[in-house]
């Protein structure tokens, strides 16, 4: 990058000053054992990028937070401290304390440190941090609250240490580790915990070191570092650990789930690993559900693989759905799903429903489950396959689970149960409140399109123009065709014209932000799919007993209700098609005219369908409305 830079700008010499990654917060009491994990290697190659003629390194060690956080101010001053040494000739110290050497007496390891010659002390930034500046305060005497400082002997085995200071070293010695060999600090972090310093309050850079040799994890013959006391686990190294988050099941099959009795029901998830598109050996899947067993060979090309299991009768009698991969012969990944039961599903599309609240008809005897949305987004601009959270595992806090069912989907589960008798879920994707500036609530707007697949958008004459936008970046029609053809077009002139231009008046031709160049995206504006691709997608293919969309006041705003119906048919012939059965029942509401002047009514939908008008958007007798005729078609 830095090359890169000089040579665009034809300065070799400019000068590039650049962070140490900070300390991203953990929970619960801090883990300070030393790591030769990806953040700490990340750090080392932030640390030896110093030797790139014209640099300098600011080291944020000892600030900590969220990925975005509030102390950026003490940062920033640090990187200024390089330029006003280096460029305006200011005497200040710009560089913190590093690791320069270390000799062993005894049972002591005595470390010496460069920038430190009017010697050490211990400071802390958590006094500060909440005002946003973390300037360090110094600990008199505080040596014995530094808790950074590992040994390791002949073993290799790390234990924690403890420091005494003497000017520009730092002796090390633990009671057990009686010929120490390696040295570590701060490798797995700092934050606000007390912490080496120079007498300029610059903090000391992590390093880690064994026999006088840099320890990386290419070198070190363990994948982890032992840690006295510590066991490692097993799932945390090597290939199980790097397919912790494999999407083995998607969204539905997870524990506690419902699938639909009386049909077929397909079951599937990814054959990949979660960031790569093919695997390292021969891979292999066992899937073992309700008496089915199955062995798949993952074959080249594979991402996801899939089991139909025959019709079954409806039981509330817990299940056990176990799916493993394992490559070469070895397991590396496994999803275990347990209390599954067998009952009727349905998927509920939602708008937000406010402080409306449902009261269950009857209450059922049995199961009655639903699975929602935890985390805070509905709406994304490409498809998520395997999860409506960001994270594809369910051990994420925001993953949907199945629970017991509340509020509407509690309303509509109950009475469906208490009249066929057999265990309920309800799918509920309900679309979020979003808060505008000055504290005021506002529904995010939702469209009938946001809730269809891109390459269904052309089933409505009105939503063409989202059909065309969309396709030029999805392969497979003329839209795209043409698309890649002026993106390639693009990038010929962006080497030819584009980049000569800016070398030669080192400005931007056109005006934009450094740094921009062509993409294949560029000119697409549409928002249609939106909340498909996040609610839907990670189900289909589905078996359902119904699917039930409720309309909102928003899918009709812009022209009063004259291409609703198109719309809604095109909605429900998109759903049905990528659920994987014409022949689900779809319900909706639908506004009066009263609420739609122009309202035109659905008439393309295919199979079977029912359309309730409602006369209000925030009444909930009139969405039970829909509720009621549901229940009254449920067991038929």
């Amino acid at each position: 990058m830095i090359r890169g830079w000089r040579k665009l700008w034809q300065r070799p010499n400019l000068p590039v000053y650049f962070h140490q990654f900070y300390c991203p917060g953990q929970k619960g009491e801090w883990d300070n054992s030393p790591t030769i994990g990806s953040t700490a290697e990340m750090r080392l190659g932030t640390w030896m990028a110093r030797d790139i003629p014209n640099t300098g390194m600011a080291s944020q060690i000892d600030i900590t937070g969220a990925i975005h956080y509030s102390n950026k101010t003490l940062p920033g001053q640090r990187l200024a401290l390089h330029a006003l040494k280096n460029q305006y000739g200011k005497k200040v110290a710009a560089d913190g304390p590093m690791f320069k050497s270390y000799e062993v007496k005894g049972d002591q390891l005595i470390v010496t440190l460069e920038n430190a010659d009017d010697g050490l002390v211990v400071a802390e930034t958590g006094t500060n941090s909440k005002g946003g500046l973390a300037i360090p305060t110094i600990i008199p005497d505080g040596a014995d609250q530094v808790k950074l400082f590992y040994l390791a002997g002949e073993d290799r085995v790390w234990h924690p240490a403890s420091a005494k200071i003497d000017g520009n070293k730092v002796i090390v010695s633990s009671p057990k580790v009686k010929s120490p060999r390696g040295v570590s600090y701060a490798t797995g972090g700092v934050g606000n915990q007390p912490n080496l310093y120079n007498k300029a309050l610059l903090p000391t850079t992590p390093f880690i070191y064994f026999d006088n040799k840099l320890v990386t994890s290419k070198d070190w013959p363990t994948e982890k570092l032992k840690i006295a006391g510590e066991k490692i686990d097993p799932n945390s190294i090597g290939m199980v650990y790097e397919y912790r988050k494999m999407p083995l099941l998607s969204t539905q099959f997870r524990e506690n789930a419902v699938l639909q009795a009386g049909v077929p029901v397909t079951i599937w998830g990814s054959a990949v690993h979660p960031w790569r598109q093919k695997n390292d050996g021969k891979a292999v899947i066992k899937f073992s559900f309700a008496g089915v067993e199955k062995t798949m060979d993952v074959t080249p090309g594979m991402k996801e693989w899939q089991v139909t299991v025959p019709p079954m009768k409806a039981s509330a009698e817990p299940k056990t759905l176990k799916v493993t991969f394992s490559i070469d012969g070895k397991l590396i990944h496994e999803r275990v799903s347990k209390g599954i039961v067998i009952g009727d599903v349905y998927y509920v599309a939602a708008p937000p429903l406010g402080k409306m609240e449902f009261e269950p008809k009857a209450k059922s005897k049995g199961i009655v489950r639903m699975m929602a949305n935890k985390s805070k987004r509905f709406s994304k601009d490409s498809p998520s396959r395997f999860s409506v959270a960001v994270s594809t595992t369910p051990l994420n806090r925001f993953a949907a689970e199945w629970k017991d069912a509340t509020g509407l989907a509690a309303a509509l589960g109950h009475a469906i149960g208490s009249k066929t008798g057999n265990p309920v879920g309800i799918i509920f994707m309900q679309t979020k409140t979003v808060r505008k500036k000055g504290d005021k609530e506002a529904t995010h707007p939702v469209w009938l399109k946001s809730w269809i697949h891109p390459a269904d958008l052309n089933m409505a004459p009105s939503l063409m123009a989202d059909y065309k936008d969309l396709g030029a970046t999805r392969p497979g029609n003329k839209y795209y065709d043409q698309n890649a053809r002026n993106y390639i077009a693009a990038w010929k002139k962006y080497w030819s014209d584009y980049i000569p231009e800016l070398m030669k008046t080192k400005r931007v031709p056109d005006g934009a932000a450094w740094g921009s160049y062509p993409m294949l995206n560029a000119s697409v504006t549409s928002k249609a799919s939106e909340v498909y691709n996040v609610y839907v997608h990670s189900f289909t293919p589905a078996a359902l007993k119904g699917i039930i969309f409720l309309s909102s006041e928003s899918m009709v705003a812009d022209d009063q209700g004259a291409n609703f119906g198109p719309e809604l048919s095109a909605l429900a012939n998109s759903l049905k098609k990528r659920f994987g059965s014409d022949a689900t029942h779809f319900y909706a509401t639908a506004p009066s005219k009263a609420l739609a002047p122009k309202l035109t009514k659905p008439s393309a939908i295919k199979g079977k369908s029912t359309v309730i008008e409602v006369n209000s958007w925030d009444d909930p007798a009139e969405m039970m409305k829909l509720v009621d005729q549901v229940i009254n078609d449920a067991g038929k």
